[in-house]
């Protein structure tokens, strides 16, 4: 069997929470966990250099970004899901890799002209078990009726918050907003909740009518695609997961206040013919089929 290392920093920075990382040594066999619960990138390259001279995997994974390039010819697969700009270290490693994995289209996309290493995409998964349709909790919660949800943070860049401003300032529909900072309004129309946790904003999702992507850069838009589990049409932008998909049964793209306005306006008269939930699934958003991508890789590496 085929051994390989992890190599990060650590596998979660936030305490009692599962990452990406967890799930790769939870679901590929022989898969060490290189990250000595935290060693700083500053120190990680060199650590595993030292390592490296009295045992070797058959295979590296790694983060892209962060620390540099690793000296050895074993076979690395490099996770590329932060977008830095004309990163001479991340494109370093990355064009030191035999493969360089994205979480998205649109973050491959971004890449096209500067990375030369063999490429694929496999959508970081999310757990269709945990996110998935339930009952609606708008009363236990004091969501308002037929709220649209935002998750995200208060800046204009990457999130487009200023974008998600307009619409509601443009519109009399009511709004639940989901921060990840301490943003908080006064607003007839709007229910704020500020860094809540997952069994909370699975509540959420399935008390909301539907979710607005206005993102100006997204690499994937994870919470997008744990609310379409739950049943929520999406609005978005032209990035991450929904990166030159056309409308459809996952929802509609728009860019600016019009357009979203208008697509809201369409969602909400024709509500049935959504089925966001199926489409994520047959498309493999699921963490079942992302693993199962994984493992095929490993195999053929």
């Amino acid at each position: 069997m085929k051994s390989g290392w992890l190599i990060n920093d650590c596998l979660t920075c936030i305490p009692n929470t599962k990452t990406f990382w967890h799930d790769l040594l939870e679901n590929i066999p022989n898969l060490r966990d290189m990250t000595g619960g935290y060693t700083d990138f500053y120190d990680l390259p060199h650590k595993i250099e030292q390592e490296l001279m009295t045992t070797s995997p058959h295979y590296i994974i790694r983060n892209c970004t962060f620390f540099r390039k690793l000296n050895t010819n074993i076979k690395t697969i490099s996770i590329l899901q932060d977008y830095y700009p004309n990163n001479f270290l991340q494109l370093d490693v990355a064009n030191n890799s035999d493969i360089v994995v994205f979480n998205s289209p649109f973050t491959q996309s971004l890449y096209n002209d500067t990375i030369n290493s063999r490429m694929m995409i496999i959508p970081l998964g999310v757990d269709s078990n945990i996110f998935t349709k339930t009952k609606d909790y708008s009363e236990e919660l004091k969501i308002l009726p037929n709220s649209i949800l935002f998750v995200g943070a208060s800046n204009n860049y990457p999130k487009g918050f200023d974008l998600m401003m307009e619409i509601i300032n443009n519109t009399d529909y009511n709004f639940c907003l989901v921060m990840k900072d301490d943003f908080k309004i006064d607003h007839p129309r709007i229910r704020v909740f500020n860094k809540i946790d997952q069994n909370t904003i699975i509540k959420v999702y399935n008390s909301c009518k539907m979710i607005l992507c206005t993102s100006k850069m997204e690499t994937q838009h994870l919470g997008g695609i744990e609310a379409a589990l739950c049943g929520l049409p999406i609005i978005a932008t032209n990035v991450g997961s929904y990166y030159n998909i056309r409308d459809g049964s996952w929802g509609m793209k728009a860019n600016n206040v019009n357009e979203f306005i208008y697509s809201i306006k369409h969602v909400f008269e024709n509500y049935n013919n959504f089925n966001s939930r199926d489409f994520f699934i047959k498309n493999g958003y699921t963490k079942n089929q992302c693993m199962n991508t994984w493992k095929k890789l490993i195999e053929k590496i």
